[in-house]
């Protein structure tokens, strides 16, 4: 038995919000239109990636105005990526404070 070549070991990428949200800008700087499919895509892939609760709340609230629809506009998509940016910039300016007490 030999030991593994740690050379050889790739870790994984971890996934984070701020990638998953550079995704769907990319795609709504080169489309009119979006089918919600995409947007839910990329939404819940931010979710998956939030380790704040607050983002995961405003993901949640943006997802619930586009359950009923086909399409969404190239504008509206990046206004619900402008909200989850803000409150990961929100969340985060809290990041050297003790809210334990």
């Amino acid at each position: 038995m030999t030991a593994l070549d740690q050379t050889a070991f790739t870790p994984p990428v971890i996934e984070t919000v701020a990638s998953h949200l550079a995704a769907g800008r990319s795609k709504a700087a080169t489309e009119t239109n979006l089918s919600q499919a995409h947007c839910v895509d990329v939404l819940l892939d931010c979710m998956n990636a939030a380790v704040r609760v607050t983002v995961k709340e405003v993901v949640a609230d943006v997802l619930t105005r586009i359950a009923h629809v086909n399409l969404v506009t190239a504008e509206e998509f990046r206004d619900m990526l402008d909200l989850v940016q803000m409150a990961l910039a929100v969340d985060a300016a809290f990041d050297h404070l003790d809210l334990t007490d």
